[in-house]
């Protein structure tokens, strides 16, 4: 039951997959009889009932009184409690991206809408040798002033877009004035939606440029990714030609990992 340390040169964490098969078999199951449990995992009735009595002191498990069964309690909840809906995009870029970079070699990253503003919630620019500015994890960025921005809005689901616009337009930040002009703003959309991708042209960064593409889940945009470059290096159209086809491909494959349940 519990996690053993060894070490050898590094740590190792052992994890008793049992107990993870028998709060699995539980959740599946509801509420249920250690043989129960034992037909659905194969794990012996010995080592469950010491599993059960161990999640029954930590109050994760509950026995129910006068039956011979035990059901979760309440507190299994907190045990993901730090998971976010939308942290599976996260995992799910990870790889994504690093393949994009040994592609691309120009840095990539995935951003989350959070209110107005777009999250970097992964980047591969630890693996770039070509980096020209700071979009570490955690960096926020203006909804209509990146590329990462645009890309999402203008493929999300309306609602949320007319939200998201009349946040930006109770804002007193640089976003806000953009938002306020109704026609520009629009427009921008409009012509975002149309071509298919965001793109920035300097500057919030003057050194560098972006091409970004929404990530699709049911046609509605939950993410973004892009490609950053130096402005210097390359023109739009040459970004546009040798960064969107991989940039869409990974879109699809991020997607492609979204939970079948959702919704």
């Amino acid at each position: 039951m519990t996690v053993r340390w060894r070490t050898s040169g590094k740590s190792v964490v052992a994890v008793n997959v049992r107990l993870l098969q028998v709060l699995e078999s539980l959740n599946e199951i509801g509420s249920c009889t250690i043989v129960d449990v034992h037909r659905a995992t194969g794990i012996s009735r010995p080592a469950i009932y010491r599993i059960v009595s161990a999640l029954v002191r930590s109050g994760y498990l509950q026995r129910i009184p006068g039956d011979s069964r035990v059901r979760l309690t309440w507190k299994v909840r907190t045990l993901s409690a730090g998971y976010r809906d939308d942290d599976w995009i996260v995992e799910a870029a990870n790889p994504v991206l690093a393949q994009l970079q040994k592609e691309v070699r120009w840095p990539s990253s995935l951003a989350i809408p959070d209110r107005d503003k777009m999250v970097v919630r992964e980047t591969n620019r630890h693996r770039s040798p070509f980096v020209f500015d700071s979009g570490s994890v955690g960096l926020h960025l203006p909804m209509l002033r990146s590329s990462l921005g645009l890309a999402y809005l203008a493929f999300c689901e309306r609602r949320t877009r007319m939200i998201t616009l009349a946040l930006l337009r109770g804002s007193k930040d640089r976003g806000g004035a953009s938002a306020r002009d109704r026609k520009e703003s629009e427009r921008q959309l409009r012509n975002t939606a149309q071509r298919g991708y965001g793109f920035r042209q300097g500057g919030i960064e003057a050194r560098t440029s972006s091409v970004a593409v929404p990530v699709l889940i049911d046609s509605e945009a939950l993410a973004s990714i892009c490609v950053t470059y130096a402005t210097s290096a390359l023109t739009l159209k040459s970004a546009a030609t040798q960064f969107l086809p991989l940039l869409r491909a990974a879109a699809k494959d991020i997607a492609a990992s979204a939970p079948s349940n959702r919704g």
